[in-house]
């Protein structure tokens, strides 16, 4: 049987910053159509922002992901950021009897430099992993996640 869960995935991605700036979705940050063969062990695929997406053990790339684009604005110009993401984070499907999915990692640049208009684009990937239990992904569904983005300069 080829799969167990073959659907889209997601990432909804939220920005926390004390301080005056906004963050502008440019693309969606998606993993793209995925089908999980078998959920005995930990399985991942990942999307760096290169774009050139992997997979290990039972995930196969059905559709390949698009690493999100974002852009910071309103920043002092020429300032000096930095980035981070609270990691990990895990689906939340209102399916009952699905397992979740959790991103394990996340590729974006730890430092960014704004412009003289006070903007700065940046790309961010990721990794996924599943459970790895044995328990069974709902198909067809779409999985989101939700992710923080952490911002100082």
């Amino acid at each position: 049987m080829l799969s167990r869960f073959s659907g889209p995935l997601w990432l909804l991605v939220f920005f926390s910053s004390g301080l005056k700036a906004d963050l502008l979705t440019d693309a969606n940050f998606y993993f793209g159509r995925i089908a999980i063969t078998n959920n005995s062990i930990v399985s991942t695929t990942t999307v760096p922002v290169n774009g050139n997406q992997t997979s290990t053990n039972h995930i196969l790339v059905i559709e390949p992901g698009q690493p999100g684009v974002y852009t910071l604005t309103d920043l002092p110009p020429f300032a000096n950021v930095s980035v981070s993401a609270d990691v990990p984070a895990f689906s939340s499907s209102p399916l009952p009897g699905t397992e979740q999915f959790t991103i394990t990692a996340v590729d974006i640049p730890s430092t960014l430099k704004a412009d003289a208009t006070g903007s700065v684009q940046f790309k961010m990937g990721g990794t996924i992993a599943t459970s790895g239990t044995g328990g069974s992904y709902v198909s067809p569904a779409d999985y989101m996640i939700v992710i923080n983005i952490n911002i100082t300069y």
